[in-house]
């Protein structure tokens, strides 16, 4: 049983009681999503504040807080979860004895009105002593027979009603995986924040002019890096000349929910070396869920803390009055990807989680502002993957590149 693992007793508990238990845990969870209101609110003052040790420390303690609150609220929904299983069980068994019970009744109405049609008219008229019992007979034997068609029809509503809860306890069971995968999530992120709080701390040695001296360094390479993308898409684009694919409205689904912050084209980021943005920005809370945008393959994947850090590659083939076309979807500055290279996937299916690993602009405002995802299209012409020229101070990375389409040509 699914309680076993989640730890929850399936010990008899009466229905009030259960439905006392499902309320109180309704308003644990409520508190919970308040709390964490509270601290993503704190969080968004501390970003509008100038990247400092002091500020990066309190963001990371503040986003610590508000994993570890997430993760409460998580195991409160898989807790709220397995009392509403339980509650959907009780039903379906009381449904199926109902069912039973109707089952019964209706075999026994079967058997008396068999009895009653083995008997001619003749016989009932002979067997009762006056003309209204013998009415009275046909009078039984016609309720007979409506109690048959209630009894048919009360199965077959019971039944229906039996296949509706079995339905709701495959999504109630579903949903508990789910959950589970996402307290995995935020453990997982709860042990990086940790990690990229003590990261910090032991690089710079609590020092404020060698944060600063760290962040200059680390913003420089990375603008080399951005440079280096952005003149192999200029080449592309050179060598391909005008050749271009007619925009499909609604070919790709967005990717992840949350709010546009940067679209495709020329950008104000010059910081960091851009001049042309490539893609679509999306931002949204720290590890939100990216799925794929269309059908296709997984067509590559990557991982590193330069460039678009965490990536994902998708190929989608495109078939339309007999010609055929390919385009790859980018999803870049992910958290951590849950697919792999020649991985089959659907329109919505999950891929990842949004990040800001590789070079965001984290490097300018601290390490909460940069969380998003940067989702590109590449056209197959030119498109192709390459190791970078430069020494990353995060070691080597890979950047795929090619003839760039404006997304919004394609999302609906």
């Amino acid at each position: 049983m699914l309680s076993l693992v989640f730890g929850f007793s399936r010990a008899a508990m009466p229905a009030d009681e259960l439905q006392n238990n499902i309320n109180e845990k309704q308003q644990e969870l409520q508190l919970l999503q308040g709390q964490i209101q509270d601290l993503q609110n704190e969080i968004a003052k501390r970003k509008k504040q100038a990247a400092s040790l002091q500020n990066e420390i309190a963001l990371y303690d503040l986003q610590i807080r508000q994993l570890e609150v997430q993760i409460q609220a998580v195991n409160a929904q898989i807790e709220l979860s397995n009392r509403q299983i339980l509650e959907t069980e009780i039903e379906i068994k009381k449904k199926e004895e109902e069912l039973e019970k109707q089952k019964a009744l209706l075999a026994e109405t079967l058997r008396l009105i068999n009895e009653y049609d083995s008997i001619s008219p003749l016989e009932m008229t002979l067997g009762n002593d006056t003309f209204s019992q013998f009415l009275d007979q046909v009078q039984y034997a016609v309720s007979l027979q409506d109690k048959d068609r209630e009894l048919i029809e009360t199965i077959r509503e019971l039944k229906a009603a039996l296949e509706q809860k079995k339905i709701e306890l495959e999504t109630e069971l579903a949903k508990q995986t789910e959950l589970k995968t996402e307290l995995d999530q935020a453990q997982n992120s709860l042990a990086a924040q940790r990690a990229g709080k003590q990261a910090i701390l032991a690089e710079t040695r609590g020092q404020e002019k060698l944060y600063q001296g760290l962040l200059n360094q680390v913003a420089i390479k990375e603008e080399q890096i951005s440079r280096e993308i952005f003149e192999l898409e200029v080449s592309v684009r050179r060598a391909r000349g005008d050749k271009t694919l007619p925009p499909v409205e609604g070919l790709l689904r967005w990717p992840m929910s949350g709010i546009l912050t940067q679209s495709y084209g020329n950008t104000g980021f010059t910081a960091l070396g851009y001049s042309f943005h490539n893609g679509l920005d999306i931002a949204a809370p720290a590890g939100t869920r990216i799925y794929a945008a269309g059908d296709g393959v997984v067509y590559a994947t990557g991982t590193g803390r330069a460039a678009y850090g965490n990536w994902v590659v998708i190929k989608h083939t495109l078939a339309k009055n007999g010609q055929v076309n390919n385009i790859y979807t980018l999803y870049a500055h992910i958290r951590n990807f849950v697919v792999s290279e020649g991985q089959a996937v659907r329109a919505g299916d999950l891929i990842g989680y949004e990040g800001n690993t590789g070079n965001t602009t984290r490097l300018l405002y601290g390490p909460e502002r940069g969380y998003h995802l940067h989702f590109t299209v590449f056209d197959e012409d030119g498109f192709d993957i390459k190791t970078g020229a430069y020494e990353s101070t995060y070691g080597p990375y890979q950047i795929p590149y090619g003839y760039t389409y404006n997304p919004m040509n394609f999302l609906k």
